[in-house]
């Protein structure tokens, strides 16, 4: 193409769009032949988003070689949250209110193997003709001086994780560290990455169960999307990726 882009279809992703703001807007961006995948966005509260200067925006370079060790993408998990709670807090004008400030990220080193996940992505992966399983985020421990019911104790870890693994102005929440978002993809033939929780849809187990390119997931991914969406009131993304043949 004109601009020098690298196809890859191995990836690609699906948008439903229900703002006309575009909100959340949803940054991606591709690296080294589109084999590494980088998905950004923010979110404040109530439709409001934080109106950061981009430009300012520095990622942390790196250079991973051809078989890094976990140590290595946990350094740059480190550097990333840093990057990101730096661009929360680089106007100085924006009016939202610093509290309600957030930045959530995904980034995919597809070859390598590696995984990066902040916030609020959803990731499901499959490993040769397994259905599709959930990658638990990491959280606070569970109160133990609470009565819970089994659908109240899933809503709690549900809604935790996603708060405790979000960057805000202060860093990540409830003491979770970086490096507990790293993720190790190797030996995994597909994934899913979504800001919708495809794992409480109704057609969750027909998703599980299908290839992530076929037609049926492609059709259900969307209607739990729009679900999700319309519930919400903000745009969703889903990213899917299936390893190439003969990788």
């Amino acid at each position: 193409m004109p601009n020098g882009h690298v196809h890859y279809e191995a990836c690609d992703q699906l948008h439903w769009t229900f703002t006309e703001q575009g909100y959340p807007e949803f940054r991606i961006d591709r690296y080294h032949y589109s084999r590494i995948v980088r998905v950004l966005h923010l979110r404040g509260v109530r439709g409001y988003a934080p109106i950061p200067r981009w430009e300012t925006f520095t990622p942390p370079e790196y250079w991973l070689g051809k078989a890094p060790p976990r140590a290595a993408v946990e350094d740059i998990a480190v550097k990333y949250v840093g990057a990101l709670q730096a661009l929360l807090t680089s106007n100085p004008k924006d009016p939202l209110d610093r509290g309600v400030r957030g930045a959530s990220m995904v980034l995919f080193w597809f070859e390598l193997g590696w995984a990066l996940r902040i916030g609020d992505y959803s990731l499901y992966v499959r490993a040769g003709d397994e259905p599709l399983r959930e990658i638990v985020k990491p959280g606070p421990a569970m109160p133990t001086d609470i009565e819970m019911t089994d659908e109240m104790r899933e809503q709690w870890s549900r809604i935790m994780g996603m708060i405790s693994t979000a960057v805000g102005v202060d860093g990540l929440h409830s003491g979770i560290k970086p490096e507990e978002c790293v993720h190790d993809l190797r030996g995994v033939t597909e994934l899913l990455c979504s800001t919708t929780p495809l794992d409480v849809a109704p057609s969750w187990p027909r998703i599980a169960a299908s290839p992530v390119f076929s037609a049926e997931s492609s059709g259900l991914v969307a209607e739990a999307m729009r679900a999700h969406g319309l519930q919400r009131e903000t745009d969703q993304l889903t990213l899917r990726w299936s390893r190439p043949a003969g990788e």
